[in-house]
């Protein structure tokens, strides 16, 4: 049962998992951009409290790497 635990990270866990991957990668700043249809758009930005929702775009920073989250209209 621990190990269930483990490995269900959830989507801010396994978004810090990236962003530690790309900070050792290379040594720049790094920008990941998700074009997302309504529904996981919509999953996503409920993670965050502080998030204009009547936009359709959001950027957030984890430890130094930027995320933008774009919601795709035309794959809702």
């Amino acid at each position: 049962m621990a190990e269930n635990k483990k490995d269900d990270l959830g989507t801010l866990g396994k978004l810090a998992l990236i962003a530690d991957s790309v900070q050792t990668l290379f040594s720049g700043k790094g920008t990941i951009i998700f074009e997302l249809p309504k529904g996981e758009y919509g999953s996503v930005i409920n993670h965050f409290r502080e998030v204009d929702r009547h936009h359709k775009q959001f950027t957030i920073d984890i430890s130094g790497t930027d995320f933008v989250f774009i919601l795709n209209e035309e794959k809702s």
